[in-house]
């Protein structure tokens, strides 16, 4: 098991775009709600390999648009908003 368990979410999330989103673009939308963090620190958490704290989290889903629960893997519907 990695160490957190968004990142294949936040793949996925990218991947369900139309056109697909790259690296670049999740992270300036990170970066624009507040979270300032390096694209290799992006790939880190989507290859799960650093941990993940909770206001991270929370700028990711925002950043998203998308629930904290899914991302958490704790529902299974992808449900945009907060």
């Amino acid at each position: 098991m990695g160490k957190n368990i968004i990142g294949r979410k936040m793949r996925i999330y990218r991947a369900m775009q139309n056109p697909p989103m790259s690296q670049m673009d999740l992270l300036a939308r990170i970066n624009l709600n507040g979270l300032e963090i390096a694209q290799s620190t992006l790939s880190k958490i989507e290859q799960e390999e650093r941990i993940v704290a909770d206001y991270e989290l929370l700028a990711i889903s925002k950043a998203m648009n998308v629930d904290i629960l899914w991302l958490l893997g704790e529902i299974e519907t992808f449900r945009v908003g907060l």
